[in-house]
């Protein structure tokens, strides 16, 4: 599951065309807006479950007065009233999780395993499920010659959502990537139900998800959670990765020292010399 809002054909090809070649047979739904009828049809094309949604509209102040009627509906129901209104406000990025949560809500039960990903900038060289998947929630670290404290996108997300006691606890932890996470249906939909109460209570279109994945892996863990960290585990973040740490099987995948491939491949784009050479190899 994921998100393709406001991008181009050439953008959407190359998750959908590796994720094929890598030999995945299982659903893809995709959260959808903003999208030209070549996109639509190619995607409809691969058999693609398509979640509409319209994109942010209401800025804070908007926001709030457009949330005012609810006040007056009893809780359940002023609940449900500020769900359906959360996406009119909140980035599309955050808004995602509500749809995707919805979906599992309805479907679940159809699907042992889910993947959130996200899309522009993910590769795939394997199934994304071709390993062990451990029982609960699975989440992917980024290099860990970064912590949450060194990275000024982490840091300042962590600080706008949070606040400074947070972020001084948080700071010295790995960053957990809140564009790739593997779990079984219930622990995914249970991730993404943690992740939407936060984001209700920001009322913030500034607001973003990843310094709400991290405080949830970090200070409100699930019972059943695992860490993969680079180069231990099925998927690569690569942005804060050199060059000439890369290892090659002789495919022209990359792989973990131990010689397995990397299922997944996040943030690819980064490596502006590798990008076209994996993009050539793999779609």
């Amino acid at each position: 599951m994921g998100l393709v809002s406001g991008m181009t054909l050439d953008q959407v090809q190359p998750f959908f065309l590796s994720l094929e070649k890598s030999g995945y047979r299982g659903d893809v739904a995709m959260v959808v807006s903003d999208l030209d009828a070549a996109t639509q049809a190619f995607l409809r094309a691969r058999r693609v479950q398509l979640i509409p949604f319209q994109k942010a509209g209401l800025k804070r102040f908007s926001a709030g007065v457009a949330r005012l009627p609810g006040y007056f509906l009893p809780r359940q129901k002023r609940r449900l009233f500020e769900r359906q209104l959360a996406p009119a406000y909140l980035h599309h990025h955050c808004a995602r999780h509500f749809f995707c949560e919805d979906f599992l809500q309805e479907c679940g039960a159809h699907y042992t395993h889910v993947m959130l990903a996200d899309t522009r900038d993910v590769l795939f060289q394997n199934d994304p499920f071709a390993f062990e998947v451990p029982d609960g929630l699975s989440v992917f670290l980024e290099d860990l010659t970064k912590t949450i404290g060194d990275c000024e996108f982490n840091s300042s997300g962590m600080l706008r959502v949070f606040g400074k006691k947070i972020l001084r606890e948080l700071s010295d932890r790995p960053i957990a990537c809140a564009g790739t996470i593997i779990g079984t249906a219930a622990a995914i939909r249970e991730h993404l139900a943690r992740i939407n109460k936060i984001l209700l209570a920001q009322k913030d279109r500034k607001t973003i998800d990843q310094p709400v994945h991290n405080y949830l892996v970090y200070k409100k863990p699930p019972a059943k959670l695992h860490r993969f960290a680079n180069f231990a585990g099925p998927v690569l973040t690569m942005v804060y990765i050199e060059p000439a740490r890369l290892q090659f099987n002789e495919r022209g995948q990359i792989i973990n020292p131990d010689g397995s491939v990397i299922n997944t491949l996040h943030q690819y784009d980064r490596h502006h010399e590798l990008a076209p050479k994996l993009l050539k190899a793999l779609t």
